[in-house]
């Protein structure tokens, strides 16, 4: 059986994915294909990282004086990129955890490849929760900050017509427009941050709680292995008794069969009397 075929979908480039050059690797049986699985997997997921990595940097600019309409559509054609990335990945990993759990004993998986396809798994895992959390921040920043247009000058019609006084009005009209603009645009900002806060917070409280689910699992099972101890205990001091009457019967035993011997003795001894008193009288 050949598992070199399995992932040849999932490493397809996806946009502007950047290619990945295989390593090569000795063939060794089943085992080696299966390790060249697992390879490909990790460098997808390495590129994965460095690209949810450059979207969080985006991300973060929207709303900031960096932010333009370049920006955004850098950052949306990123956030396409890594959405077929991560479908790739996705379906490498079910294929690869396929070739494991259906194997029917072809081959032997070993506990080192077991344990890299688990550590890739969770990887993922945090990578397209992190990755997921915010393509939504990013959404609901673009719905809520809009992009500041930069700032037209008009060029005077009529020099002459324009006097200085109605110059300073407007500039100073301008300035005020723009300190709004600005006030308002760094409120959007410092909500979307704090609404950022608040689920970074929550994701902390998420893995409190799962850490204390963890603890209560461990606790149920020092409790339940305390149970099992008590019941060797109960088996061994059972055990204990149980050669102790052992012990008692052997030694009635031995009293029995000593009291036998002696009755034996002594009916033996009067029969050889008897016969003896027998013989005598017959001679006689």
């Amino acid at each position: 059986m050949s598992f070199a075929n399995l992932d040849l979908e999932a490493q397809q480039p996806v946009g502007k994915q950047p290619v990945i050059e295989e390593e090569s690797a000795p063939v060794s049986g089943e085992n080696a294909e299966l390790d060249q699985i697992i390879n490909k997997t990790s460098k997808q997921l390495q590129v994965f990282s460095e690209l949810v990595s450059q979207f969080e940097t985006n991300r973060k600019q929207v709303g900031t004086r960096r932010d333009s309409e370049q920006l955004r559509s850098s950052t949306d054609a990123l956030v396409s990129q890594v959405t077929g990335l991560e479908s790739a990945i996705s379906k490498l990993l079910a294929n690869l955890n396929m070739v494991i759990t259906s194997n029917n004993g072809q081959f032997e998986v070993s506990n080192r490849q077991m344990v890299r396809k688990e550590r890739l798994v969770n990887e993922f895992h945090d990578l397209h929760r992190q990755f997921s959390n915010g393509v939504r921040v990013y959404t609901d920043k673009k719905k809520t900050i809009p992009i500041k247009a930069p700032v037209e000058t008009t060029p005077l019609l009529d020099e002459n017509k324009t006097s200085a006084g109605a110059s300073d009005n407007q500039e100073q009209l301008q300035v005020h427009e723009q300190q709004n603009t600005i006030n308002d645009t760094d409120l959007q900002y410092h909500i979307l941050l704090t609404e950022e806060r608040n689920q970074e917070i929550e994701q902390v409280a998420q893995g409190i709680q799962e850490i204390n689910s963890i603890f209560k699992d461990l606790g149920q099972l020092v409790h339940q292995q305390g149970d099992q101890l008590d019941t060797i205990e109960d088996n061994v001091q059972q055990l204990n008794d149980n050669a102790q009457q052992a012990d008692r019967a052997l030694v009635k035993a031995n009293e029995y069969q000593r009291r036998r011997s002696k009755w034996s003795c002594i009916f033996l001894v009067v029969l050889s009397i008897i016969v003896l008193i027998i013989v005598l009288a017959v001679v006689s």
